[in-house]
């Protein structure tokens, strides 16, 4: 009988166990994953930028009536590489939107 009830203690007490939440855990990467990230976000900004670039050059090319301009800056802006990234990279503090940022 002593033996069941020091059983019986031991399995209550170490049963016991805190459950962690997703605001108790801290995600951390080294260094060289960090270095990753950012040069993939930094190539994605370039890319955005110029299509921005493109954008406004072909918004020009339209007020002006400019046909040969308009076909040029579209076929550059078609070729400018687009990055699919996850959604969890885009809550990075360095990712760049992006967007059309021209009021007509």
């Amino acid at each position: 009988m002593k033996t069941l009830a020091t059983i019986f203690l031991c399995l209550t007490t170490l049963s016991c166990s805190t459950r962690l939440q997703p605001k108790d855990t801290k995600i951390s990467r080294s260094q060289e994953m960090q270095q990753e990230i950012d040069a993939l976000l930094a190539e994605d900004a370039k890319n955005k930028r110029l299509e921005l670039e493109y954008l406004e050059e072909i918004r020009k090319a339209q007020i002006h009536n400019d046909e040969d301009a308009f076909k040029f800056f579209l076929g550059e802006y078609a070729k400018v590489k687009r990055l699919k990234l996850p959604q969890w990279i885009k809550k990075e503090p360095n990712y760049f939107q992006g967007g059309i940022k021209v009021k007509y």
